[in-house]
């Protein structure tokens, strides 16, 4: 294990020191985050109060917002778990694998060690990003989730990590130059945004194409993150709305229009098939990336 860990630090401190790496893994969710405050924050706004026939635009923001990090913490979830994996690819391309298994090191040791490496690094960068979104709502006198709140956003991005770190890890297993590599990044970047439902809402799509969406992980992952992160905003958006039917069925429509509640062909995905759907793909992933990666380290 202590040359695993071994691993994980050297792919660590390869990804931190190449600072345009860094700032390419980062450019999915900066370019969200850019594209909602500048364009898209005040028609999300009007999406979720013509949701529930709000007229309480000051309550819509803060609920957008909360949304806004949300989305912007699952897209960084998948970019900087891709831009981790350039030192897998750089070691691929210069035949570096070669020389670590000159060393007495296992091919399922090298192999772990980037998966971890990938991991860690998509686990603390989206954390950060979510609870810069806490620190933007206390400035801004948002609702501020607690502390049961925080852990449950915090163990969806966690899984979301994992998902995600386990895709791009076999994604990348067929990618065998920079160039291809490149391109890969590019496609699923841009398409990130549209199948978590980050840059078009479920509002302004087809049943059928909703259904499709919510059945791939992309959707899923960022349902299990916004539901709890968007829940003391909903509340206090909702807070004029008698309690019973009513409220349950303006919160289900509300949640609904703006992903974080899903649906396949009318049923309804509670948070626990979805998290059981994402672990048994990433199992899948992640024992179909390790033949993968066993295949071509050599």
């Amino acid at each position: 294990m202590r040359l695993v860990l071994t691993l994980v630090r050297r792919n660590l401190q390869a990804y931190w020191r190449d600072r345009m790496t860094v700032f390419f893994s980062m450019v999915a969710p900066v370019i969200m985050f850019v594209l909602f405050v500048v364009f898209l924050r005040k028609t999300m706004a009007k999406v979720i109060a013509d949701a529930v026939g709000s007229t309480n635009m000051d309550d819509s923001y803060a609920l957008c917002d909360a949304w806004m990090f949300a989305s912007v913490a699952t897209v960084a979830t998948f970019s900087t778990s891709l831009g981790m994996l350039t030192a897998f690819v750089e070691d691929r391309v210069t035949g570096r694998f070669s020389d670590y298994l000159v060393a007495p090191i296992r091919r399922w040791q090298l192999a772990l060690g980037y998966v971890l490496a990938v991991l860690c690094v998509s686990f603390v960068i989206s954390t950060a990003i979510f609870f810069v979104g806490q620190g933007w709502a206390w400035w801004q006198d948002q609702a501020v989730l607690s502390a049961t709140e925080d852990a449950r956003v915090v163990g969806a991005i966690f899984v979301s990590s994992l998902v995600f770190s386990a895709f791009n890890t076999l994604m990348v297993t067929f990618t065998s130059t920079q160039g291809s590599y490149g391109g890969y990044s590019i496609v699923m970047g841009t398409a990130m945004g549209f199948l978590s439902f980050c840059y078009v809402t479920p509002s302004s799509l087809s049943q059928t194409i909703n259904s499709v969406l919510s059945s791939l992980p992309f959707a899923q992952t960022a349902a299990i993150i916004r539901l709890p992160a968007m829940t003391p905003a909903a509340d206090q958006f909702l807070a004029d709305l008698p309690e019973g039917s009513v409220r349950d069925d303006a919160i289900r429509d509300l949640m609904t229009a703006i992903g974080a509640r899903l649906t396949v062909d009318d049923h309804v995905l509670s948070t626990a098939m979805i998290l059981a759907i994402l672990l048994a793909v990433t199992v899948v992933l992640s024992l179909v990336a390790s033949w993968r990666m066993g295949r071509i380290i050599h």
